[in-house]
């Protein structure tokens, strides 16, 4: 490398500079070695661009000057990537606006994706995270380095008929593989232990201390209970009446006759009297916010309708409709998630707590994690904190996840809400990453 950066001086002294200083950047001094097709997309499309304090005029210079140097090195394939002209596309669309540009980026991330070496997300197998633990970025980076020699080898072919669904076989290949020899782990083993690990130490002690005692358990998912469908009932229901497209009211509810129906099918009948509107069954409100926020339905007109989403979960079977559901069975809101997962935990350890005495441990945990109030700045509430466990208290009851109970007695989990809170704990565990304090 020494040798090529100095006959570049003597033949072009105007691209040594910027090349040796762009090359010393994209490798962090470690030597060529380190250097792979997605390590320079990422330099070149946004390492430069939003890191490098420097005109464009200088950042157009450093990709010259790379491109020269990779022809040198007779690696073709990267000084192409340099010279490309959507680098130049890239770098000039940062400079034109800022950092943040939603145009800028969205070209950067169109770019990286068709060079073919970006780890794609594989359904069951792996969302990579925005935010990675040094296991994780380890996998991404073998998947990208095997991503590379299958289009070397013409495996892989960005931009084909199907080429995607290859990218996706080859990523699966490197996370099945071994990631080291002395367990026979995989990596993507490794990658759920690390974001197991990652959960477990969240919030404080008393959370740490309920996530500790199950996290064993989580490594391994649990199957749907022999009568998840009977659970899932209330869902698939709502979610047939989209498929058929639900008449809705002027003020956007579900019609009355849907509304009786529904409360007459599964026991939502609170007084003498039948329900005239969709607001006086707490358990519909409940169902259908659930569906929003699983983005299971549109409303088009005055009719309810499945979204792209929603065909493919009214399609799905038991299992699939199960796991996606209870994903949700925490909350949605960050701090709805975070009481959610307190309470569940606290469930599933066998803790027999009334309404109130619910609220008073879970506002304890999440206070003790640095939770407080958005006006005060105070400790959370146990009041505050009842708030939260609306969502997961709601579903538990509209899903049937309970035991028999009176008044104010514990509520505690049934079979099939163990199992449900296990799906749900295990997909918050092992979830992507997306910002530093998830």
């Amino acid at each position: 490398m020494d040798a090529v950066l100095a006959d570049l001086a003597r033949t072009d002294p105007d691209l040594a500079a910027p090349a040796r200083a762009g090359f010393e950047s994209l490798t962090w001094g470690q030597g060529l070695g380190v250097v792979t097709l997605h390590s320079l997309a990422e330099f070149l499309w946004h390492g430069l661009p939003v890191k490098w304090m420097v005109d464009l005029e200088e950042k157009l210079q450093v990709a010259a000057g790379l491109a020269e140097l990779f022809t040198r090195l007779e690696m073709p394939r990267y000084a192409a990537l340099c010279a490309a002209p959507v680098t130049a596309e890239i770098l000039t669309a940062y400079e034109d606006e800022d950092e943040d540009s939603t145009a800028a980026r969205k070209a950067y991330r169109a770019a990286i994706e068709a060079t073919g070496v970006e780890p794609p997300n594989v359904p069951g197998v792996i969302e990579w995270g925005s935010i990675m633990g040094a296991d994780e970025y380890g996998a991404f980076r073998e998947a990208s380095i095997a991503l590379e020699r299958a289009i070397e080898t013409g495996e892989l072919k960005p931009g084909s008929a199907g080429w995607r669904k290859t990218a996706q076989l080859v990523t699966t290949r490197i996370l099945n593989s071994r990631r080291d020899e002395v367990t026979g782990s995989t990596w993507v083993q490794w990658i759920h232990t690390e974001r197991l690990q990652q959960w477990m130490d969240a919030g404080g002690r008393a959370r740490q201390r309920l996530a500790g005692a199950i996290a064993d358990t989580l490594v391994h998912p649990v199957p749907p209970p022999t009568d998840a469908e009977e659970h899932l009932g209330p869902l698939r229901w709502l979610l047939n009446h989209a498929a058929a497209g639900a008449q809705l009211t002027q003020k956007n509810y579900l019609s009355p006759a849907i509304v009786v129906e529904g409360s007459q099918r599964f026991g939502w009948l609170t007084g003498p009297g039948m329900p005239r509107s969709e607001l006086d069954v707490v358990e519909l409100l409940t169902l259908r916010e659930l569906a929003r926020q699983m983005r299971l339905v549109r409303r088009s007109k005055r009719q309810l309708l499945l979204s792209t989403t929603g065909k493919l979960l009214h399609a799905a079977d038991t299992e699939g409709l199960w796991t996606a559901t209870m994903a949700r069975l925490p909350g949605s809101s960050e701090a709805e998630v975070a009481g959610g997962e307190v309470a569940l935990l606290l469930m599933l350890a066998g803790e027999q707590l009334t309404y109130d005495a619910m609220n008073v441990a879970v506002a304890a945990a999440l206070a003790e994690g640095g939770w407080r109030d958005s006006q005060t700045g105070a400790p959370i509430t146990p009041r505050a904190a009842g708030g939260l466990l609306g969502h997961v208290r709601g579903l538990i009851e509209v899903l049937n996840l309970a035991t028999e109970r009176y008044w104010n007695d514990p509520l505690r989990l049934s079979d099939a809400g163990r199992a449900a809170a296990h799906t749900a704990l295990r997909s918050r565990a092992l979830r992507a990453r997306t910002n530093v304090y998830d």
